[in-house]
């Protein structure tokens, strides 16, 4: 069957968009030349379905892909929709392993107690009888074969599995990242689809990342103390008191524990043993030890100013402590938590093998490591497969090529299929310049409440941090009751809250509706449609903190002989502009969508929104109004499309 066939047979919707034939055509002949492609596709064009059936046509041919996203809803729905196209192929759906449970430490799996419990039991190994009696399934990995039980082995271990049985794996960047190399030795992909690639960049940074937290880890060993301190002692220490470790280092000498005895004294085998003192003297020993080498590394890095890139030469540090990891292998299984120690001592040591591509800063009590580029390693990834990247927000091709690793490409850029006329987007000229040095937050305050009035209907609005967010929302909690709207349901994206939670938090905001108080962050991939969004209001321009990451990103760029201003529009700007973006596009998700769009930050009326023009970031024209006429425009847009009965 040749490809038009194909795409008739299983497209399951009667009208097949041209953008959505454009795309599919372009990624089949990509995939048949072995040439990268990268495609722009705005909101509402069907990307999904556009690269989920050439996926499905050459996978059905002997193909391996690998499909990518972000977030877990977007690979869910990805997901879903492979399950809507009839066919007889093997798809996986991986996750990172926090997702799962983990049966040994009953609680969330966590990669290095996974790696560190060798003995686990619910793992796939060479013996074909399962410990609970039942014969096992045999799996073969070239010339390396593995048993399974089907009811024993826990969720990870089996999603691997089916990972590496899978003709198409949907997983996120970070597994990609993390876990490809593993997936690779046994079966390797040929062909990568990168949904909403504008954020791969970041996401695989952030994977590539070491960050050392001080006090996550001192706090895990108070606690781990008073765990495993005797009776007499436990009554005696506080772990918010000053003289805690005091407390246990004189316990400790009138003992006559040595705390360098202590360091590979303990092992651990599902219990832990001591082989030189008594265990609990020895655990104590190990614990308070650990503190101090700890406690000399904190020190040394509190010596650094923050946000200032440290020489590498300075980051050179020893830590031994074999009786601490496992004393907390056995701490974790029974309190179900995750591996801080552990973690902290692999990230020290691995601070020993970066090279020049990474920058090193303090960010209070924070020590943060962070590759500069990650093309390279976006290279290495990808190996021989052909890449395809999607993106309602690539923004410059030609830069998005460069940073993340593609050579050789085509590209493809799709029109916005929607009737433009159902969203105005509104710069204010006399809004508050949000620069953070001069921002008025009162004046910004006064004038988000103005356009809720105008816009009188589903609003959400976003903050570039959660400072400002807070902010107003005190305000408006003061305010509520003067201001005249009908819907006066407040609902607010609060720092910390994971993917779940936002999506529960979206959910109550569709179904009873009013205002959404929320950052960026939140907006990227959030679909509202109809009336349950007619209006979002853009706070700030989400121009990124100037880290020395940055810095040295431009510093790189102008050593290359890129004027200053072309380096602030490849790194600061193209960040903003693709982030801005993303935000407008919350509102038109339909082809019954619409409303209104306010950015009113000053900058965007003054100077961004005509760079943004220029450069392509914008592909749609915007109007210029001072807020009184804003204030009157508003509502005459909105009535025109408003539905009687809302």
């Amino acid at each position: 069957m040749d490809f038009i066939e194909y795409i008739k047979e299983k497209f399951p919707y009667k009208n097949i968009r041209n953008p959505q034939k454009k795309m599919m055509f372009k990624i089949y002949n990509s995939i048949i030349n072995r040439k990268h492609l990268i495609i722009e596709a705005p909101t509402g064009v069907g990307k999904t379905l556009a690269y989920l059936i050439p996926s499905l046509y050459f996978a059905e041919r002997g193909k391996r892909i690998a499909i990518l996203t972000e977030t877990i809803d977007q690979q869910l729905r990805i997901y879903e929709d492979l399950k809507t196209l009839k066919h007889s192929i093997k798809v996986s759906f991986f996750m990172g392993k926090h997702n799962y449970y983990c049966k040994s430490k009953k609680g969330k799996a966590n990669r290095l107690y996974c790696q560190l419990n060798r003995k686990c039991i619910y793992k796939p190994n060479r013996k074909p009888i399962c410990y609970c009696g039942a014969s096992k399934i045999m799996i073969k990995f070239g010339e390396k074969i593995l048993y399974y039980c089907p009811f024993c082995t826990c969720e990870y271990q089996k999603n691997k599995i089916e990972s590496v049985l899978a003709d198409i794996v949907v997983m996120n960047n970070s597994i990609f990242y993390h876990s490809k190399e593993e997936l690779e030795k046994k079966r390797g992909f040929d062909i990568i689809i990168c949904d909403e690639a504008h954020k791969l960049e970041d996401s695989i940074r952030r994977s590539a990342t070491i960050e050392i937290n001080f006090d996550n880890i001192i706090n895990r060993l108070k606690y781990m103390a008073m765990y495993y301190a005797p009776s007499l002692l436990k009554k005696r220490l506080n772990p918010e008191s000053d003289r805690f470790w005091e407390i246990i280092e004189n316990y400790l000498e009138s003992k006559n524990v040595m705390l360098d005895i202590c360091r590979s004294d303990i092992i651990y085998n599902g219990v832990l043993t001591s082989n030189y003192y008594n265990l609990n003297l020895s655990i104590l020993g190990a614990i308070l030890d650990g503190y101090k080498q700890i406690l000399g590394i904190r020190e040394i890095v509190n010596s650094f100013d923050d946000n200032k890139e440290i020489d590498k030469k300075d980051l050179y540090f020893d830590f031994y402590s074999p009786s601490l990891i496992n004393i907390e292998m056995d701490f974790v299984e029974n309190k179900n938590l995750d591996l801080y120690i552990a973690e902290f001592i692999e990230n020290i040591n691995n601070l020993r093998f970066i090279d020049e591509n990474y920058v090193v800063y303090k960010n209070k009590e924070q020590l943060i490591c962070e590759p500069v580029f990650i093309n390279h390693v976006l290279k290495s990834l990808y190996a021989d497969a052909t890449v395809i990247h999607c993106s309602a927000t690539i923004g410059n091709i030609k830069l998005h090529a460069y940073k993340t690793g593609l050579s050789e490409y085509d590209y493809l850029i799709l029109e916005n299929p929607f009737p433009r006329d159902r969203r105005m987007i509104i710069a204010l000229k006399d809004g508050v310049n949000m620069k953070y040095e001069i921002k008025d937050r009162d004046k910004a305050n006064y004038i988000l409440l103005k356009l809720l009035e105008a816009i009188n209907g589903n609003t959400l609005i976003l903050f570039k941090s959660f400072e400002d967010l807070y902010n107003f929302h005190n305000y408006l909690k003061e305010n509520i009751r003067k201001i005249n709207i009908k819907n006066k349901n407040i609902h607010v994206y609060e720092q910390g809250m994971d993917g779940k939670d936002a999506k529960e938090l979206k959910e109550r905001f569709i179904e009873i509706g009013g205002i959404m108080l929320a950052t960026g962050r939140f907006s990227e991939g959030v679909d509202i449609p109809g009336e349950a969004l007619i209006g979002v209001i853009i706070d700030a321009l989400p121009f990124p903190v100037p880290t020395p990451l940055l810095m040295r990103e431009q510093s790189y760029l102008m050593e290359r002989g890129f004027s200053k201003w072309q380096s602030f529009l490849m790194t600061s700007f193209d960040k903003m502009a693709k982030t801005l973006i993303q935000m407008i596009g919350r509102l038109i998700r339909t082809e019954n969508d619409y409303g209104v769009v306010v950015i009113q930050d000053q900058r965007f009326y003054r100077w961004v929104g005509k760079v943004m023009k220029e450069k392509g970031y914008l592909k749609e024209d915007y109007s210029v109004m001072g807020l009184d006429e804003a204030l009157k425009e508003i509502p005459k847009f909105i009535n025109k499309f408003r539905s009687p009965y809302s």
